[in-house]
């Protein structure tokens, strides 16, 4: 790693996200971070086990120098070397989010000159603010493979909130991505696809056949013109649970919605709030929706590109300071439309 000065950056807004995004960056940059404040507007600060599974495993990517990776722990130094690993096993021992773990491998396997196969036990494939596995299946993963950075997951077991205990193996490829990554048009709508996925122990209910039928029912009666295919699976999990993932393709882009199911809400009101958070994508003038807005910021300000969103979310708007204090890059914003030049 060069002598580079230490980056710090406030962790006080944004949740586990700004520490997420700092370290997959500093891997990417071969750039020294310190993390302040982590969480600290938070009533229950510091680091979470979900926050300290993920910055472990990129440490252990690249066999970084980390201070401050504990439970609770409010500041973390992480001093990053060349990525040599090519397998990572990654531990879970909660419910948090598979997802969020794989988010700052992701940013951080940009330096990668080789595949990295990461295998995860325990965690969750579904749950609140994170994005589900197969969001990032097929929004995330095939956004970024059609720009030359494919990655794939898939589920061995699938985990709900409260006990988890997922098992799910990823695999980054060796990334060929080029800038810019523009993303002004969509393109002609393809169709929407989607998951209804429920525990067995909910099959007698036919939780999953409900979810589909009423999130089906409120896109065709929406966009009657559109072809809507949405499977339905029903899983052996460690707890009961729910899900619905949503996702319409275009020519040249991916608009994804879900809803995880709660206990006293009823399966058609899961599909169908699905549906919605889909419907406001599809009908705003979005090329990408508003969590992929967020995922993307790290990757256009390395490699440049544009994107217009339904709206600037919180998550938007910390991640942009985030990559302007590691790269320096600030975006052109308009409105919804956030631009970064290409690099020089």
């Amino acid at each position: 790693m060069s002598g580079d000065a230490i980056v710090t950056i406030d962790g006080a807004e944004g949740g586990g996200s700004v520490l997420r995004v700092a370290v997959g960056l500093a891997v990417a940059l071969q750039r020294p971070v310190r993390v302040v404040n982590i969480r600290g507007a938070r009533k229950d600060p510091g680091l979470k086990a979900q926050h300290l599974a993920g910055l472990l495993a990129t440490a252990e990517l690249c066999d970084a120098h980390v201070e401050g990776a504990r439970l609770g722990s409010r500041e973390v130094l992480f001093l990053p070397q060349r990525i040599r690993k090519h397998k990572l096993r990654v531990e879970v021992p909660t419910a948090g989010a598979v997802g969020l773990v794989l988010q700052p491998l992701q940013i951080a396997c940009l330096a990668a000159e080789h595949d990295v196969d990461v295998f995860i036990e325990g965690g969750g494939t579904f749950g609140k603010w994170a994005p589900p596995l197969p969001y990032l299946q097929h929004v995330n993963f095939a956004l970024l493979a059609r720009f030359g950075y494919p990655a794939e997951a898939f589920a061995e077991r699938e985990g709900f909130y409260p006990k988890g205990g997922a098992r799910v193996r990823a695999r980054f490829f060796r990334p060929q991505l080029r800038g810019p990554l523009t993303l002004e048009e969509r393109g002609p709508l393809e169709g929407v696809q989607g998951l209804s996925v429920a525990a067995l122990g909910l099959r007698e209910a036919r939780v999953a056949e409900r979810q589909a039928q009423a999130a089906y029912d409120r896109l065709r009666e929406a966009f009657p013109d559109v072809g809507v295919h949405i499977e339905t699976r029903y899983v052996d999990t460690a707890s009961l649970g729910s899900a619905v993932v949503l996702w319409a393709r275009y020519g040249r882009t991916i608009l994804g919605a879900d809803e995880l199911g709660e206990r006293g809400v009823r399966a058609e009101t899961v599909g169908r709030r699905a549906a919605e958070r889909l419907r406001a994508e599809i009908e705003s003038e979005a090329t990408l929706d508003v969590h992929m807005a967020d995922q993307v910021i790290p990757f256009l300000a390395l490699y440049g590109g544009s994107f217009r969103c339904r709206e600037i979310t919180d998550h938007v708007a910390i991640n942009l300071e985030v990559v302007e204090r590691l790269t320096g890059r600030r975006p052109e914003i308009q409105g919804t439309r956030i631009a970064f030049d290409p690099p020089r």
